[in-house]
């Protein structure tokens, strides 16, 4: 999503919270609105990230502008940080790939008083894929 190194900040993907949430009140950041950075939909910044000086503007709020040789020198020294960590990573197993009908919530509260629970399933879980 991010990477810091030294004084500057480059935000490789932007995100707030949902147009759903928003809509509900749900705001992760009031009053702090900032153009590109606080998104409600995932927006990529991969090709030309945002970057930030932390020193000069530590709320963020003003990303450096792309055609500056600040940016363009921060950029040079950020890529190959961020290279080497892509190519460290091990992609791990998934610990929560298990689906079973049966522990769905069958039983809401209150289903008792009503006589509206529901018997569940046999218990068979499985491996689910959950692609991301």
């Amino acid at each position: 999503m991010a990477v810091t190194l030294g004084q500057y900040k480059a935000h490789f993907w932007t995100w707030t919270n949902s147009w759903e949430e928003f809509r509900q009140g749900i705001d992760f950041c009031p009053g702090q609105n900032v153009s590109g950075v606080t998104t409600h939909t995932q927006e990529e910044h991969t090709k030309l990230p945002l970057v930030f000086h932390l020193g000069r503007d530590p709320g963020e709020r003003y990303p450096l502008s792309f055609a500056s040789i600040e940016y363009l020198d921060v950029l040079r020294r950020i890529t190959p940080v961020v290279q080497q960590h892509q190519e460290a990573l091990v992609p791990g197993q998934p610990q929560l790939n298990v689906c079973n009908q049966a522990v769905m919530n069958w039983t809401p509260p209150g289903c008792e008083k009503l006589g509206k629970c529901l018997t569940p399933p046999e218990s068979v879980p499985k491996k689910c894929s959950w692609p991301h």
